[in-house]
């Protein structure tokens, strides 16, 4: 018995470890977005729209973009951890069940949050 804990232990990380990153790594990443989201749009001047009748569409294009990266980075992030622990089946099946439904939530929620303001 002690030898099978060894050996699983010696595979790779910690399940605890692995699955506290899959909490609070979407976190991390989410409060990342939101913060470059905030810190990119400024303020459109009246001046600006009227040399410029498009500038809401070009920043609605931007925020489009961020909001895509984010995705992608979410998506990305799931897919590299179930990758990275590939050997180790069960510890996989516990990331997976963990990261998938937080950065889904946390994406939802980041999103809806934008929305809301």
């Amino acid at each position: 018995m002690k030898m099978a804990i060894m050996i699983a232990m010696s595979s790779g990380l910690p399940s605890w470890l692995v699955v506290l990153a899959a909490v609070i790594t979407p976190i991390v990443m989410a409060l990342t977005f939101l913060m470059v989201m905030d810190w990119i749009n400024r303020p459109v001047s009246v001046e600006e729209c009227n040399s410029d009748p498009n500038a809401g569409f070009h920043v609605a294009q931007r925020n489009d973009a961020l909001v895509f990266l984010h995705a992608l980075a979410q998506l990305a992030f799931v897919a590299a951890g179930a990758w990275r622990i590939r050997q180790r089946p069960g510890v996989r099946v516990a990331f997976l069940l963990v990261a998938i439904p937080v950065s889904a939530l946390v994406f939802l929620l980041s999103f809806m949050g934008l929305i809301a303001r």
